[in-house]
């Protein structure tokens, strides 16, 4: 299994969440069928993520994107994949991750883009992720 970034960061926020006895989820990954969110999470209420990871820049004003085509970009595939989710009522949210925390967009990917520094400031922490997560599903 790849341990990149994005892998690590998913992990650093399941091991957060209580055990799956407990709390329900299951990473995804389907060579056959692509744009599917990388989580399901399932309680009183499912939830789906889809998750991407970002190096901060350091300059304040560059942009973050994730709608563009630029690494850590949504491919059409899973556009249309949250799109179609959404429309049938679903609950899928976008996590756009990075060493800090992350930025959580819900039902959507919200603007898609942010200066370094707005993301900076609306990170939550990796706990503050994991209690969302709870929250919406319970």
């Amino acid at each position: 299994m790849s341990q990149g970034p994005e892998t690590q960061f998913i992990a650093s926020v399941h091991r957060l969440l209580p055990s799956v006895d407990e709390f329900y989820r299951m990473k995804n990954h389907n060579e056959y069928n692509g744009g599917i969110a990388d989580c399901w999470y399932s309680a009183r209420l499912d939830l789906w993520i889809e998750y991407k990871f970002v190096d901060l820049p350091v300059r304040p004003d560059t942009m973050i994107s994730i709608v563009d085509g630029k690494k850590p970009s949504l491919s059409k595939l899973q556009q249309e994949w949250i799109k179609g989710r959404v429309n049938e009522g679903r609950a899928v949210w976008v996590i756009v991750g990075c060493k800090i925390g992350g930025i959580l967009t819900r039902q959507s990917w919200g603007p898609g883009r942010w200066r370094a520094e707005d993301f900076k400031a609306q990170c939550l922490t990796r706990p503050q992720i994991a209690q969302a997560i709870m929250e919406f599903c319970h």
